[in-house]
This record gives C-alpha cells, sequence and structure tokens, in this order.
C-alpha cells in the first residue's frame, strides 16, 4: 500500500498600519502606484478612488496603500526572513514619500501570521494529540458534558513585551481549511491550524525605526510561536 501524501505546508503572513487619515494618497496614487511596483518587483497595480493596489500575477504578494492605512500580504513564504525583509523594504520606501507624514501618527499597527502544518495521520489521531499536549476539557468538564469529542478549537488572547496577541488554533480537515485560506492551490486532507494576530494601538507618532522594531518583532515571535506549538503538539 502507498504511504499516503501529508501534503505541503501553507502559510499566509499579512501586515497592516493605520494612520491618521492623509488625503495626499489621492494626489500621488499614480506616481506611487509605479514606484512601489518598480521597488517591490510587483508588476501590477489596481488604481481606485482612495488607495493603490501593487501585486503579483499569481496573487501570492500584494502591497497596497491608502488614505488611512498601508499594508503588506505574502503567501507561502518559504523562510522567516521572508516577509519581514519584505515588508521592512515596503514601508522604508512609503516613508520616503513627500506625502507621508515624518514621523507618521500611527493607530494601529499588526501582523496577522496563519499557518498550517499537514498531518499523515488522521483527524482524530491530531485532535487526540491536540487535547492531550495542548488544550483540553478538565476531567469535570468531560464528565458533566458525557459525549465523545469529536473537534476542539482555541480562541486564546495574549499580551507579552511586544505587544497583544489573539491566537486561534485547532486540528482542521481541508474544508475547514479553506475558510481560513481564501486561496485555489492545495491544502493538505488534514492539518494543524495556527493564527496569531499581533497588535499595538501606540496612538502617537513613531519614527521609521519605532514601526520597523515593532513590526520585526511581531513577525519573530509569529513565526517562533507556530513553530514550538507545532512541535509540541505534532512532536516534529
Amino acid at each position: 500500500m502507498a504511504e499516503k501524501e501529508m501534503g505541503k505546508p501553507a502559510n499566509e503572513l499579512v501586515f497592516e498600519i493605520r494612520y491618521r487619515p492623509n488625503s495626499k494618497v489621492l494626489d500621488y496614487r499614480g506616481s506611487w502606484a509605479e514606484r512601489i511596483s518598480e521597488h517591490m518587483s510587483l508588476p501590477e497595480w489596481r488604481i481606485l478612488e482612495n488607495r493603490i493596489d501593487i501585486f503579483d500575477k499569481e496573487g501570492k504578494h500584494h502591497c497596497f496603500v491608502g488614505f488611512r492605512n498601508s499594508g503588506f500580504v505574502t503567501r507561502d513564504s518559504q523562510t522567516a526572513n521572508y516577509f519581514p525583509d519584505q515588508t521592512s523594504k515596503f514601508i522604508r520606501l512609503i516613508l520616503s514619500f513627500e506625502g507621508f507624514d515624518k514621523p507618521l501618527l500611527v493607530e494601529r499597527i499588526g501582523v496577522r501570521s496563519k499557518f498550517i502544518t499537514p498531518h499523515v495521520n488522521s483527524f482524530d489521531d491530531l485532535l487526540k494529540r491536540y487535547t492531550q499536549r495542548y488544550l483540553r476539557l478538565t476531567e469535570q468538564a468531560e464528565k458533566a458534558v458525557d459525549a465523545k469529542l469529536l473537534d476542539i478549537g482555541g480562541n486564546l488572547n495574549f499580551a507579552d513585551k511586544h505587544g497583544n496577541f489573539n491566537t486561534v488554533s485547532g486540528p482542521m480537515i481541508e474544508d475547514q481549511m479553506r475558510q481560513f485560506f481564501d486561496w485555489k492551490d492545495e491544502l493538505p486532507e488534514v492539518g494543524f491550524y495556527y493564527d496569531i494576530d499581533y497588535w499595538l494601538k501606540p496612538k502617537k507618532e513613531q519614527s521609521e525605526s519605532e514601526i520597523l522594531r515593532t513590526i520585526g518583532s511581531f513577525c519573530k515571535e509569529g513565526w517562533e510561536r507556530h513553530n514550538r506549538l507545532k512541535h509540541l503538539i505534532m512532536g516534529e
């Protein structure tokens, strides 16, 4: 009998910064789109009423600049450094534009990292690992419910020295994964899903170096937390 295919891991990494509304975005949309396209090596762009979108033909990388927020999205990053490096490259460019305030009044800054790690065995096996090693009902709760557990997922919110972070995790089958990954690429039949959304609301002026330091911390902590939990639950 052929060994079961695990499928490929998947990730989607999103950075967004919100700032005081900037009407100059409307004046510079065309020139900024060209400069971002060239700088980020993303050949496609779309100019809308109050924002610009710059992206590749495959839909794996996407920048946007709006009158009150900007961001960068990437899919299937192969290394921990790729996303923070590209985000830093993007932020340094847009903050160099004449139309952006320096320092920038930052209302919110966040990095959301979503991961799927394939599991070679059954969903029930992964469910058992997850409930034994990470999140489970207490013995008293099991007795009170008095039924077989078919599925579980955890929404847990935390804070550390870098900021606040909200997490969603659990074992999933492919149909469940597609509720969180809006693309047509292949996803594994069974996998461990981990979603970590790091954020801060400074609501004050921040320099380029402060913004980049926050982004770097959020990217690093999100990637490393996922790896630690993946190893804990799946033993990989």
